[in-house]
This record gives C-alpha cells, structure tokens and sequence, in this order.
C-alpha cells in the first residue's frame, strides 16, 4: 500500500472534530507558505487570504457572500489555530458522549452562521462600532458552539481545567461568556467576541430545543445528507437476483432490534448518572461504552 493510499485510509477514519482539525492545519499552513514565498519576493506580507476569505463587516459581504462561511477556515496566527484545535479536539470527544456525527457537523455549521450573523450585526445596527473597518476570521465560533452544547446536555461534567482545576462544564462555559462581555466593554476584539457569543447561543439553543422535542438541526442534516449523496454517487451494480429465507431475515431484525433496545436502556442510564453525579463518577468500563455508542450512532 502506498503513502497516498495509507493517508486516504487514515483519514477515513477520523470522526468529523478531527477532519476538521485535520483540514484547518492544512489550510494554515498553505497560508504561511504562501505568504512566505510572496513576502520573500515582494518584501511585505500578502493579504490575498484575508481580502477574498475573511468575513468583512460591511457592505462588501453582498459581494463577497462565500465569506460568512469561509472565514471559519482562516486563522490570523499560529497560537489562534492552536487553541482552535485544541479545544475542538476536547469539546469533540466530549460531545460523542452524547449526539451523533450528524449533529456534531450540524452544531458545527450553526456555530459559524451564528457567529458570522452577531458579528455583521453588532458593526452594522449598533452605533459604538458602525463606523469601524473589521475582519472576521477563525473557527471559535463554531468550536464554541460544540462546547456549549455539551455543556447543556452535560451541566455537571467534570472538566479538570489544564489538567489541575476541575471545574463543572456549565461553570467553565459560563466564565467564558462573562470573559467575552468583558472583552467587549473594554474594546478588545470586539468583532471576535460578539461572534464567540453567538457560537454559545447557538449550541445552547441547539440542544436545548431538543430536549424539548425540537429538532432545529434536521433540515440542515437533510441538506447535509443529499450534499454528501451527490458527492458519492457510485455506479449502479448489474441487477442480481437473491432469494432469502423470510423467518431467517424475521428473526435476525428481531433480535437486531432487542440488541439496539438493550443498548439504548444502558446509555440512558449512563446518562441519568452522568446528570445526577457527572462525569467523573462513571467507571473506565461506562466510560468506554459511551464513548463507543456514540461513534456508532
């Protein structure tokens, strides 16, 4: 097997939180090498990436409408990205505990619409920032919609903060919100903190509206569905004929059925305990079981 072939196969088996780790590096570093490559020529930095991607907060976004989703893939620095990953790798595993890979992306796309909507609406109905030129870029509103939504789902989970302060992962999500408030009232990265909001707002609503029954995500997953069946069209194999024994396929659905059944009861109660004693009471072997049922889902 060849390299290409090893990487293809690797990459396939990445769960969505990794691929797009996976393709925000390589995003990134195309950018630098990019602009290493022109700035070694012309002698200052390019802003190709930022004039045709980042999401601009005036009207120049109704001619360049790509941007509200484009800027998610763009990064200022090293230590932007870094952090964006990071927690994107954390928030991912967490949130497998509990949803689907169908959510997840979904939660994903929501987090960078939500961003981009606060974003273009605080510099464009709010007077203080009207009149201020701003850019949009990175994926901290999407990765922030993931973690609040774990964090909704999840209040009491456990979240050993760099390793040494644990903390509850409402009270981590909340700390985070109160710090972008307060970036705002200082004038700090204005334009990034009112898109970090609407990242959490989203996640929040997100699930829950579906522990009330709502499923605000389905038709985005629908979209999702026929986008993923258009790019994977096959070839339709030659038409067989195969007989099968009508009690043998009875019987397997019924006991298929019992297993899933079976499976269910025991997540739900999993996640009973997670919600009375969090997280960090389950065992290594609850633990193991979560995290695979929510791969498989």
């Amino acid at each position: 097997m060849d390299t290409k072939a090893r990487l293809l196969m690797m990459y396939r088996g990445y769960n969505a939180a990794e691929k797009l780790i996976a393709l925000n590096i390589a995003i990134f570093a195309i950018m630098v090498l990019f602009n290493a490559i022109f700035r070694s020529f012309n002698g200052y930095p390019p802003t190709f990436f930022y004039d045709y991607f980042a999401l601009p907060n005036g009207t120049e976004v109704l001619y360049k409408p790509w941007t509200i989703i484009t800027y998610a893939f763009i990064h200022g620095g090293f230590w932007h990205l870094i952090f964006n990953c990071l927690i994107l790798y954390f928030t991912g595993r967490i949130f497998y505990n509990f949803f689907t890979e169908k959510q997840f992306i979904t939660v994903y796309a929501y987090g960078i619409f939500a961003g981009a909507l606060l974003f273009l609406g605080a510099y464009n109905l709010l007077p203080a920032f009207s009149e201020s030129p701003a850019i949009l870029m990175g994926a901290s509103a999407a990765v922030l919609a993931v973690l609040a939504a774990g964090a909704t789902y999840a209040p009491n989970m456990i979240i050993n903060l760099f390793g040494v302060l644990p903390l509850k992962y409402w009270i981590l999500t909340a700390l985070l919100v109160i710090s972008y408030v307060a970036a705002i009232q200082q004038g700090s990265n204005v334009g990034g903190n009112f898109a970090h909001i609407g990242g959490v707002l989203i996640g929040y609503l997100f699930v829950s509206q579906l522990q009330k029954g709502n499923d605000i995500g389905i038709g985005f997953e629908r979209f999702w569905d026929r986008l993923v069946a258009y790019f994977t069209q096959k070839k339709k194999s030659p038409l067989k004929t195969v007989y099968k024994n009508k009690q043998t396929k009875r019987s397997t659905k019924k006991a298929s059925t019992q297993t899933a059944s079976e499976k269910q009861r025991k997540v739900d109660g999993i996640l009973d305990k997670i919600s009375k004693s969090g997280y960090e009471s389950l065992t290594k072997e609850e633990k193991d079981f979560l995290f695979k049922a929510g791969k498989e889902n």
